[in-house]
């Protein structure tokens, strides 16, 4: 055994910080961004009596053309399975909360 080479030694990777749906996205070639609002619901004399989280996910990509789909939901992980599944569908109706852009 050579004294330059070291013993092999179990690969260590630390904790998955995004969620699955967007490195997949990322994986296919789809730029992502993510966004937070949150909404302050307050009563009539001015007290907080909720707030509610608001995530939106993007992922852009071009392929001859610019193609951007986005979703919003209360929780990260929800966001990007959206887009993810409007993506994996090819379904990007008007009305949906999933937008698809051509430029």
């Amino acid at each position: 055994m050579s004294v330059r080479l070291s013993a092999p030694r179990a690969r260590r990777h630390g904790v998955l910080l995004q969620p699955a749906d967007r490195r997949a996205l990322e994986r296919d070639g789809w730029r992502t961004t993510l966004d937070y609002r949150e909404n302050h619901l307050r009563s009539k004399d001015g007290s907080l009596l909720e707030v509610v989280a608001t995530w939106t996910a993007e992922a852009e990509r071009f392929e001859g053309d610019c193609e951007i789909a986005s979703a919003a939901a209360p929780t990260i992980e929800e966001a990007w399975a959206k887009v993810r599944m409007e993506i994996a569908a090819m379904r990007f109706e008007p009305n949906s909360p999933v937008r698809l852009r051509r430029a």
